[in-house]
């Protein structure tokens, strides 16, 4: 069924509100997002960005076809005959009682990826920092993967919480 011209699919969509909280089963995963039936003929678009707070690489680690959802509805296109849909928006975000309570604290996080100029350390569930290259001994620099492999432990310190860009500096501790 060509949903762009279902006269069905609008009549459904006619039906849901925007900021209605709804319930679903996720139809599908694509690079993009997970669509999710709501019981009408047409499906709802998770956008990758509304599945979770947390970070993840791949949407399979955070959701799976079959699996019963509750969503919020954020847009509906009559013409397109589309709606956006988050489920991120009924958690609540971890960053806000983190940002409030974490700086200057020394804790033991996990390095969850390395990149050229650093690593990112897991300090609180759904929550990464960066501990920058410049942290390191000066002649360890240009070398960060030789330091700290994915799934190591290190204690660092958080130095600054940005909560506007939701980033967390972080120094080694020693």
């Amino acid at each position: 069924m060509d949903y762009a011209t279902s006269e069905a699919g609008r009549a459904f969509l006619r039906t849901v509100q925007k900021g209605q909280v709804r319930r679903g089963v996720v139809s599908s995963l694509a690079d993009f997002g997970a669509f999710v039936d709501l019981g009408g003929c047409v499906d709802g678009l998770v956008n990758a960005a509304e599945v979770s707070w947390r970070h993840y690489d791949r949407l399979a680690d955070v959701v799976e076809v079959g699996q019963d959802v509750t969503v919020v509805v954020l847009d509906i296109d009559l013409d397109r005959v589309r709606m956006s849909l988050s489920m991120k928006a009924l958690q609540s975000d971890p960053f806000k009682g983190f940002a409030r309570t974490h700086l200057g604290r020394v804790l033991t996080g996990r390095v969850t990826k390395v990149i050229p100029f650093g690593l990112f350390v897991q300090v609180h569930e759904g929550i990464e920092g960066l501990l920058h290259e410049s942290e390191f001994n000066k002649g360890d620099t240009g070398r960060v993967a030789s330091l700290a492999q994915v799934g190591d432990e290190v204690v660092v310190e958080i130095t600054d919480i940005n909560f506007t860009l939701r980033r967390v500096s972080l120094s080694l501790h020693h």
